[in-house]
């Protein structure tokens, strides 16, 4: 029964230890593996005794690699994480596109024709009886901004017609408009120039022409404020009744924007024009404009404004006051 016995185990235990002695992986370069242990090696030939093939000849030129056991334990695993990193790549890190730099004249028509905000607004009144007039108001304010500049366009306009007389008269009809085109120094700092233009033929005024230019300082700017003081000077072209005049002016100013609310805002501006030749002679222009938005697009506005000049033309007043009210129309992003 022993003897047995030792006839059986003895072929288990020589199957176990020559198992466990083949603790090499000779990896071909054409891909093929090799199980088994090394028994010799040379510059030319490795020898690996194999359990299915009995003892194996490979020329060294062929071979790639020789793993040792816990390198043949660790293979699976790695090729398993080679295998699944190639089939799931890592996401690409998204990247935020940067935001286009915007250009003040660039576009269609040199920037012309897209990008502008502001408002238009309308005013009519009529009255017929023993009273019988007509009020025409209208302006415009339209605003684009570049990376570093901004541009500003306005023009206004006044009619009023009396027809109380047998023969009508016009006793207001002026037309005042400009630009003024701002660019950046510094954070608070920027240069200007400006060009306006007017006309009102009750105070004899065929046509006033100014071009101007400066610096400006912005003290405020936030989203419900913004602040803009320009000092600098002017050329004051005047056709009127009269000689015509050609005057060198000093320039100063102030435009104040500001937002009480998300429906109700302010603006307003004053300019002070010095005729540097005779101290006498100066100008003040005032705009003040309340606006209360009734929807995204349209709301009420009431406009105060006064043009004053020191030296007029002939018997002409001084000081015109004018306050217009009437709908609002608002295109572009919303101010």
């Amino acid at each position: 029964m022993i003897k047995r016995s030792q006839r059986l185990i003895a072929p288990l235990l020589t199957v176990f230890l020559t198992v466990t002695s083949f603790a090499h992986e000779v990896r071909l370069k054409n891909g093929d593996r090799i199980t088994g242990k090394v028994v010799e090696r040379n510059d030319e030939t490795v020898t690996v005794e194999t359990l299915y093939a009995g003892i194996v000849k490979i020329k060294a030129e062929h071979i790639k690699e020789i793993a040792e056991e816990a390198d043949v334990a660790e293979a699976p695993k790695r090729d398993e994480a080679r295998s699944v990193a190639a089939v799931e790549p890592k996401p690409a890190a998204v990247v935020p596109a940067p935001k286009p730099t915007p250009r003040l004249f660039g576009g269609r028509f040199m920037g012309l024709a897209e990008g502008w905000e502001g408002n238009a607004s309308f005013g009519y009144s009529f009255s017929s009886g023993n009273t019988r007039t007509s009020t025409l108001t209208t302006g415009m304010r339209a605003v684009k901004t570049g990376g570093i500049d901004k541009l500003t366009v306005y023009a206004r306009s006044l009619w009023h017609n009396n027809r109380n007389n047998s023969a009508q008269s016009t006793t207001q009809n002026a037309v005042w408009g400009g630009a003024r085109y701002d660019r950046n120094l510094t954070q608070k700092v920027f240069g200007f120039v400006s060009y306006d233009f007017e006309r009102d033929r009750p105070k004899k005024l065929n046509f006033r022409s100014v071009a101007g230019g400066g610096l400006g300082y912005r003290p405020i700017k936030n989203e419900r404020t913004e602040l803009d003081l320009l000092l600098g000077g002017a050329w004051n072209r005047t056709w009127q009744v009269g000689p015509n005049t050609d005057t060198p002016e000093g320039l100063a100013g102030l435009s104040l924007k500001h937002k009480f609310h998300s429906r109700l805002r302010v603006q307003n501006a004053i300019s002070f024009f010095q005729n540097v030749t005779d101290r006498n002679e100066y100008r003040v222009i005032f705009d003040a404009t309340l606006t209360a938005d009734l929807t995204k697009k349209i709301g009420w506005h009431i406009t105060l404004g006064d043009r004053f000049n020191n030296d007029p033309v002939g018997s002409s007043k001084r000081n015109d006051v004018f306050v217009t009210t009437g709908l609002r129309w608002t295109f572009g992003a919303k101010k």
